[in-house]
């Protein structure tokens, strides 16, 4: 199964994108717009065709129709780009993407059932074509070439094993390539169509017209084998994209910044990886300031992931919290490091990889949110005493994090309490008994703890699992004296549920 996306106007797309996106939608009918060649239109919307405008005409007579036509050279440069971008977005599907001019092959054999039929990838490929702002043809056959010449005449033409020879016999002979120089003396003879042009004779066809022509034609109708070279993504990624207007509110580069992202992840997908931080690059107008012209937008990812959602949303939060010191007029995507990643296994039920890889998202979109020094990991300490037996640390400190897992993994307390008081609460006494509201009723204790001599913050306590006549359970203890050092006396220090 092979999917030929072609792209027609693919120079007008480039143009196009010289609007804001809020204005695109009302071009074809308010702005006359072409695009030259050697001088002479090659490309024009509807509104330039309503005014006059023709196909082949030469520029001045095209400005001579309507004084509002905005004209563009065509920049073949830009245009191989843009196909570099719809190359990336492919290789979500395949990691057979071959480059043609003007358009792409995709091998999708392997890749259909992975994404329930054809009709769902072809969806899923024609959306994010048109997101990145050009508008494609496609045509399935069970050839190469044959798809190529199908996407080039018209769009959703699917043909399968059965008809593709019928349909690709009805095509004009326009779309072969090899008989762009012969079309005036085929058209001469009465030849309109492919399937006329097989009719002639073989050796005739060779002599006239030379072998290129029956090679097209065998490879598009399955006879002759197909060579092609496959498109390899560089070993880094790296991205730009020229605002169609200066932006002045962060909110608004998401938009533009989610194309990047689309190239980045099918970066991804080739190199079967995933990004654990990646740079945004905000270019400013030099103009307005010179001294600072770019803004850098750092994103940490606490697990390595190339899902665009997820990467959206966390870049979302970063740009809420930038603030521009000038006008943005062009963006950078850059990821310089790629881990392997797996993809992961569907599950029917939630599984602890699954929990912890929802428990990770969060982290991070709370980090992104509040700052990575605001969301802490808690790991126990060897350290009797209660208020030190535990220490937080950063959450992007995996180390420290995992050291402290491997010591105190052995440690086993006595049944704490859920909340522990900052500060011990001196209590009251009545003969001799502990008061809290009411007075206390001993459940469970004593637990001896003696430690902190190396600190000097030696603790002596008794502690005891206490109840209020309101069955509140408390965490009580009983400080012990030392070398007439520390008063006795009763002490809060937590509440169980």
């Amino acid at each position: 199964m092979w999917i030929a996306l072609y792209l027609p106007q693919l120079p007008l797309d480039l143009a196009y994108r010289r609007w804001p996106e809020t204005m695109r939608e009302k071009l074809d009918s308010s702005t006359p717009i072409v695009v030259t060649e050697t001088k002479r239109v090659g490309w024009a919307n509807p509104c330039a065709l309503d005014k006059g405008v023709m196909i082949g005409m030469q520029d001045s007579s095209a400005h001579a129709r309507t004084a509002e036509l905005a004209s563009f050279e065509r920049d073949t440069a830009a245009e191989e780009s843009a196909v570099i971008e719809a190359a990336l977005w492919a290789l979500h599907f395949t990691p057979q993407v071959s480059l043609m001019t003007g358009g792409l092959l995709l091998d999708v054999t392997a890749s259909v059932r992975l994404f329930d039929g054809c009709d769902k990838l072809l969806q899923s490929l024609r959306a994010g074509i048109e997101e990145l702002g050009m508008l494609p043809q496609l045509a399935t056959a069970p050839t190469a070439t044959g798809a190529w010449l199908l996407a080039q005449h018209e769009d959703k033409l699917f043909a399968n094993a059965e008809s593709c020879s019928v349909m690709l016999e009805r095509l004009p002979i326009h779309v072969l390539q090899s008989v762009q120089a012969h079309l005036d003396t085929l058209r001469t003879i009465g030849c309109e169509t492919i399937g006329q042009l097989r009719q002639l004779p073989r050796t005739g066809i060779t002599r006239r017209f030379g072998g290129a022509v029956l090679t097209e034609l065998d490879q598009a109708f399955g006879s002759e084998p197909e060579a092609h070279a496959w498109y390899e993504p560089p070993e880094t990624f790296c991205a730009k994209l020229e605002l169609p207007a200066r932006v002045d509110n962060s909110e608004a580069l998401l938009f533009a910044a989610r194309r990047l992202l689309m190239q980045m992840t099918g970066w991804l997908v080739a190199h079967h990886a995933g990004v654990t931080h990646f740079y945004l690059l905000l270019h400013h107008e030099p103009m307005r300031y010179r001294e600072h012209r770019t803004t850098t937008v750092e994103i940490k990812l606490g697990r390595a992931s190339r899902d665009l959602e997820h990467l959206l949303l966390l870049l979302n939060e970063h740009l809420a919290k930038v603030t521009l010191i000038a006008s943005v007029i062009e963006l950078s995507l850059q990821a310089d490091q790629a881990v392997q990643l797996v993809a992961p296994n569907s599950e029917l039920f939630s599984t602890a990889t699954n929990r912890a890889e929802s428990l990770g998202r969060l982290i991070e979109r709370l980090a992104s949110r509040l700052g990575e020094d605001a969301i802490c990991r808690i790991q126990p300490s060897a350290d009797h005493r209660p208020e030190s037996s535990s220490v937080s640390h950063p959450v992007s400190n995996v180390n420290a994090s995992r050291s402290t897992r491997s010591v105190h993994a052995v440690v086993e307390f006595p049944e704490r309490p859920n909340w522990l008081l900052p500060q011990p609460i001196p209590l009251l006494v009545q003969e001799d008994i502990p008061f809290y509201k009411t007075t206390l009723r001993m459940l469970a204790g004593p637990e001896r703890i003696e430690s902190g001599w190396w600190d000097d913050a030696l603790a002596t306590r008794d502690y005891f699992i206490a109840c209020n006549e309101s069955n509140l359970l408390l965490w009580i203890y009983l400080e012990r004296p030392i070398a007439g050092t520390t008063e006795p006396g009763w002490f809060l220090h937590g509440f169980f549920a």
